[in-house]
């Protein structure tokens, strides 16, 4: 059967979804995966060399990517790509061996790899037993033609093993022979299943509507969002109320934390931003006065102030090291386009310092500049002038070891610098902050980098938010024009690529490195998912279906509850979905109810369908998964194996019988209304006994 003839027959009986890579098949061809594009379009290509152009046309743009367009060009992704993972783009290169032959897989030539040319020589041996023949090979003319390719060294007693494995496989309909268009169909449809089945393992769905607080203690915009250990959520809006949130947004503690100093002051004070200290259980606010304020985070008790900063802070970052919980980093970026930058190797003796400061409104106040005047202190402070404007997203990324600003400033976007400079200018901040001890302003001077202590990304309008995925070692960027774009971090000129799809400005990006996803979200409170590794769009939420439509002022991504943040003076949650009744530590077979379960002789394979249609291949020896197809949109409500072992026969909720080869996904024959014979004779035979022609 011609692969167009079965691929157009697949696809218009189920809609397709793929299969993960074959682990344990045992053989090299099944290898070839890493280099799918080449040998799917090569079997497409020789399997239609005799049908018409259209055809083959069709056959190799399915070849190519299945129909699916790209978000940029593949040069741009190069630079982040090693040489090993380039060399697998060459359609020549060197397949990997098979672990068991003991070749390295570096991408050269070496024993018991399998290549594109090898199999045009496969191709002749079979257009060979054309001319002489019916153009088919059995079992054994086929282990002979792998040893004529690929030589008597390679094809061992486990490689010859392996081939007759391939050989029966291929062999669906029992006919103790296979073709040439047999043998491409079965590489050319078990590509595509995986690719597939890759796709629908990276779906991202979320719970709509939006879970919407009601009764919000907040009288003002919530300003910062943070999430806990437990999963639960921490807010705070600019009138100094914090409240705590459970995992089902449940209020279980707030209280308005510049209610100290009310008595004392006309009106309570601003506040631009918060963090949480969890390691020390410490709230620490940025305030409109130049002012530092930490509270305990148990009862919510004031316990020091730091004052007379150089200017209004408005983002605060709070990073410990995971090592020494005590080894901390403080960053505050201001309204002046400057980043300070507090260091210490013992936060809690610097507590105690600040702490035994007078008391201001209610506060033990340290100020600032005893902090530099106390050489004791064991607290490095720099600031540095980054941008023209103000900072509108600080981040810490320890894998880097330096920190990002970002501004609506063009010429300063986006900048990257180290905590301590490459100089040693220690000695001469404090000489100036002891000459000019009257001006404010000489207390701790904002100094330019080195070139070689930051990286500056430009861009027109600016940048609104951003992120690192340490994952796959990219920055993502979020700005007014309505663009994410990716960076290389050592490539400041232009973008490895650009993400298009927001139709407002973004304000808020969130990488997820476990789940290779990226989050963006825009002033509409449009929530766009994104694959970094794919670069393409996997889920799009518009304010329409998660009903949260009033402008946003602060978002988060809580990676510990799996959901999205959106906050003004209410808090909208909108959680994605996750399996129902599963732990974390419990494999996770199907994603839906299981509707059937059967053994294979003849592989040794266990087969599991779902009422999703989601049919999965099981290896009893290791219990790893060899493979994955979908039966189409009405799912599977039973399913058997015939007695051959290669072929399985399930039943849907439309009343529709379908015969498959559940090694590559293929449906060989479907039983309807149409084929009522068919029908009647499978009601009353046994699916052991049923053969088809």
């Amino acid at each position: 059967m011609a692969l167009q003839t079965q691929y157009s027959r697949s696809r218009s009986a189920r809609n397709r979804s793929t299969g993960n890579q074959k682990k344990g098949s045992g053989t090299d061809l099944h290898e070839m995966s890493r280099n799918k594009t080449s040998v799917a379009e090569f079997a497409a290509e020789h399997s239609l060399r005799a049908k018409s152009e259209v055809g083959v046309e069709q056959a190799r743009r399915e070849a190519k990517g299945d129909g699916r367009k790209q978000a940029w060009a593949p040069p741009k992704r190069q630079s982040l790509i090693s040489n090993s993972a380039r060399s697998q783009r060459d359609p020549l290169r060197t397949l990997p061996p098979h672990p068991s032959s003991g070749a390295s897989s570096s991408g050269t030539k070496s024993r018991g790899a399998v290549h594109l040319e090898q199999l045009d020589k496969l191709r002749e041996i079979f257009d060979e037993a054309t001319r002489s023949g019916d153009g088919k090979l059995d079992e054994e003319e086929f282990l002979r033609a792998c040893r004529n390719v690929f030589g008597e060294e390679a094809m061992s007693t486990t490689h010859e093993e392996q081939m007759r494995t391939v050989f029966k496989k291929i062999d669906n309909l029992s006919n103790d022979t296979i073709s040439w268009d047999d043998f491409c169909s079965f590489l050319y449809l078990e590509y595509h299943e995986r690719d597939s089945a890759e796709a629908r393992a990276k779906k991202v769905d979320f719970h709509t509507p939006a879970i919407i607080t009601k009764g919000s203690p907040h009288h003002g915009s919530v300003c910062a969002v943070q999430h806990t250990s437990d999963g639960g959520l921490v807010t705070c809006s600019e009138e100094g109320t914090v409240c705590f949130w459970s995992q089902e947004l449940e209020l279980k503690r707030t209280k308005p934390l510049t209610e100290v100093d009310v008595k004392q002051r006309e009106k309570p004070k601003w506040i631009s931003d918060m963090v949480l200290s969890l390691p020390h259980k410490k709230i620490i606010l940025a305030t409109g006065d130049c002012e530092l304020q930490f509270f305990e985070m148990v009862n919510f008790e004031p316990y020091c102030q730091l004052s007379r900063l150089e200017s209004i802070p408005l983002k605060i970052v709070c990073w410990h090291d995971p090592e020494d919980e005590v080894k901390t980093v403080i960053l505050l970026g201001d309204k002046d386009g400057a980043v300070t930058v507090m260091i210490t190797d013992n936060i809690l003796n610097a507590f105690t310092d600040w702490k035994s400061g007078p008391k201001l409104e209610g506060l033990p106040t340290y100020s600032l500049y005893k902090l530099l005047s106390n050489s004791e202190s064991g607290v490095k402070c720099y600031r540095w002038k980054l941008h023209s404007s103000w900072v509108t997203e600080l981040h810490y990324f320890p894998k880097l070891l330096m920190f990002g600003s970002c501004s609506l400033d063009p010429s300063a976007s986006f900048v990257l610098g180290v905590l301590s400079p490459s100089t040693e200018v220690d000695s001469y901040l404090r000489q100036t902050s002891s000459a000019t001890r009257g001006a404010k302003r000489s207390l701790l001077p904002a100094r330019r980098f080195m070139s070689c202590d930051q990286r500056v990304f430009r861009m027109a309008k600016g940048v609104s938010s951003a992120d690192y995925c340490s994952r796959h070692n990219v920055l993502v960027t979020g700005s007014a024009d309505r663009f994410v774009r990716v960076w290389n971090p050592f490539m400041t000129s232009k973008p490895v690529g650009t993400l298009e799809g927001h139709t407002a400005p973004v304000f808020f990006v969130k990488a997820d490195s476990a789940n290779s996803r990226l989050f963006s979200i825009g002033n509409d409170n449009t929530i766009m998912v994104w694959d970094i590794l794919e670069f393409t769009c996997l889920n799009s939420v518009f304010p329409s279906v998660h009903k949260f439509s009033v402008p946003t002022q602060a978002a988060h991504y809580n990676d510990v509850g799996q959901e999205v943040v959106l906050a003004t003076d209410e808090v909208g949650v909108i959680k994605l979905v996750q399996p129902v009744g599963v732990r974390q530590d419990m494999v996770q077979t199907h994603l839906s109810p299981v509707a059937g379960v059967a053994f294979s002789p003849c592989f040794n394979h266990l087969i599991t369908a779902s009422r999703d249609g989601v049919v999965k291949v099981w290896a009893m020896e290791t219990g790893k998964k060899e493979f994955e197809f979908s039966v189409g949109r009405c799912g599977v409500s039973a399913m058997a194996v015939d007695k051959t072992g290669k072929r399985i026969v399930t039943g849907s909720s439309n009343g529709q019988l379908k015969v498959w080869s559940y090694n590559s996904g293929e449906c060989l024959k479907t039983l309807d209304k149409e084929n009522r014979k068919e029908v009647a004779r499978a009601r009353f035979v046994s699916v052991n006994q049923c053969k088809y022609k």
